[in-house]
């Protein structure tokens, strides 16, 4: 029998008399207090991060935990993260061990699986402190710091400081997305431990092994599905009327002065992991199609990304692209642009773009200009991000409801320096901008963070602006966070949201855009 046969059976056994010990334990008087069961690091102490991956392929239930031993300090930021931890154990919830030790520092991490759609709201308590990271999908890569602690709390307790709370997000059942927590202890007592509220007000404390599952370092799911310069196949533009059932991928097209895909009367087409550069057009032009799926794209150095119009049933998916300067200029010099896009099943989501000023010109991050979704199925603009704007004096971040729309949801949404403006809602009826993250430093072009307004003669009705987290300046460097025009009915929640909350251009990580 080889090795890691054996391995693989003394696990089983372990974990077998595991179960069945803490079954025993959890059976006991209820109304004692019973201090979290160790690890099973004794079981995997000896494993590589490679073996110790590979035999947890399969397992949910549980989440990695790995530990550096003799680290001085109690910040998070002295643990070694670039170094091989000392061990590797399992936990069967999202909270370390209480009273562990003394100078280590720990990290678990996996996948956690959210059981409905709607906002979830974190909480983490640690001594000494502590460090709460989710990702927008299951990639590292994307992952951002959405609670902390300043210093020690007790063990599970929630609320000594207002950063041990994450704003509500948006997070969709079916989807798993990676999660984080980095605990550093010195000396004296010591705990980490994480909670959520689910949709509904239910709270789950700690977050239980069945929401979750370890890391994988092998796992596909941890490197961008993107292709290298290498690995692309030159093409010529690609224009097809008419065409379905069919999958565009691994191609780098110069677009030069037409788009480099273009679309007309077409269904059912993937178009994936392509590189789409250097035009004075379009990178994807969609016009008359339906269920088409545009993802894991790069887009640099083009005047749009992704411009579609004249959608009547809806099926148009731009999700987990990534867009370097667009070039403009107006009406052009968007990430993305839907023009009269309707039906059901239309998403933006998970993209990242970036505008470095002076190497392009860019008007809206994305645009919605006449289009709607559906009571059942609104457009998704969810999980965005978006660095860089401007010099536009009418450009921003994102908007919805251009001259009219309806049942738009945008969320969970990170923009910085996006340009004129943030966010804003100038027309349409049922739209949301709920739990976005807005921050843009003073530039002369610089406007207001977010808005609602009736422009053009569309009103902005039965709106929804909650939970946002904003910090804006203009040009003047006024904290210009928010304006709600005059005669335009006050969206629900417009009175919860942070405005001028104490943010900086950090909320995004320094390098987004990976594609090449």
């Amino acid at each position: 029998m080889g090795l890691n046969s054996i391995k693989c059976i003394n696990y089983i056994i372990y974990m077998t008399l595991f179960i069945i010990l803490f079954s025993l334990i959890t059976s006991c008087n209820k109304e004692t207090a019973i201090t979290p069961p160790a690890p099973i690091a004794s079981v995997i102490t000896n494993l590589s991060l490679h073996e110790f991956s590979q035999s947890l392929s399969s397992t949910s239930g549980f989440i990695l935990r790995e530990e550096w031993s003799n680290i001085m300090g109690n910040d998070v930021k002295q643990i070694p993260l670039n170094t091989t931890p000392n061990s590797n154990s399992l936990v069967t919830a999202l909270e370390g061990i209480q009273n562990y030790g003394t100078n280590y520092g720990d990290r678990i991490r996996g996948y956690i699986y959210p059981p409905t759609n709607g906002n979830y709201t974190f909480w983490i308590a640690g001594d000494d402190s502590g460090e709460l990271w989710l990702s927008t999908d299951d990639h590292p890569t994307n992952k951002v710091k959405i609670a902390s602690t300043l210093s020690w709390t007790n063990f599970r307790n929630w609320n000594k400081f207002n950063s041990q709370q994450s704003i509500a997000i948006g997070l969709q059942a079916g989807h798993k997305y990676y999660i984080e927590v980095l605990h550093k202890q010195g000396g004296g007592g010591d705990n980490i431990s994480v909670m959520w509220m689910l949709p509904g007000n239910l709270f789950e404390v700690p977050i239980p092994g069945g929401r979750l599952s370890p890391f994988i370092s092998t796992d596909s799911a941890a490197v961008a599905p993107n292709p290298s310069l290498s690995a692309y196949t030159p093409s010529n533009t690609i224009f097809l009327d008419g065409a379905h059932d069919i999958t565009i991928s691994g191609k780098s097209i110069i677009g030069g002065v037409i788009p480099s895909i273009f679309l007309k009367n077409c269904y059912n087409i993937h178009i994936t992991k392509n590189k789409l550069y250097n035009s004075t057009n379009v990178g994807i032009h969609l016009i008359y199609c339906k269920n088409i799926t545009v993802d894991y794209n790069y887009f640099t150095n083009v005047s749009s990304g992704v411009y579609a119009e004249q959608i009547s049933n809806g099926g148009i998916i731009v999700n987990n692209n990534q867009f370097l300067n667009m070039r403009g200029p107006f009406p052009r010099g968007q990430f993305v642009q839907f023009n009269n896009v309707n039906g059901p099943n239309n998403s933006i989501s998970y993209n990242k773009g970036e505008n470095i000023f002076g190497s392009s010109f860019a008007e809206d991050g994305i645009n919605l200009y006449q289009s709607s979704g559906t009571p059942s199925s609104p457009g998704m603009i969810v999980g965005n991000w978006i660095r860089g704007g401007g010099p536009s004096s009418s450009g921003g971040g994102i908007m919805l409801g251009d001259n009219g729309g309806s049942y738009l949801t945008a969320s969970n949404n990170i923009l910085v320096d996006p340009g004129e403006y943030g966010m804003a809602i100038a027309g349409g009826d049922h739209i949301v901008i709920t739990n976005n993250t807005i921050y843009g430093r003073s530039q002369y072009f610089t406007n207001v963070g977010l808005y609602v307004n009736s422009i053009n003669g569309y009103a902005a009705t039965n709106c929804t602006v909650a939970n946002n987290q904003v910090n804006y300046y203009n040009a003047t460097n006024y904290n210009n966070n928010d304006w709600l025009a005059p005669g335009v009915a006050k969206p629900t929640g417009w009175d919860g949201n942070n405005w001028g909350i104490n943010l900086d251009a950090s909320v995004l990580p320094k390098v987004i855009i990976t594609y090449k």
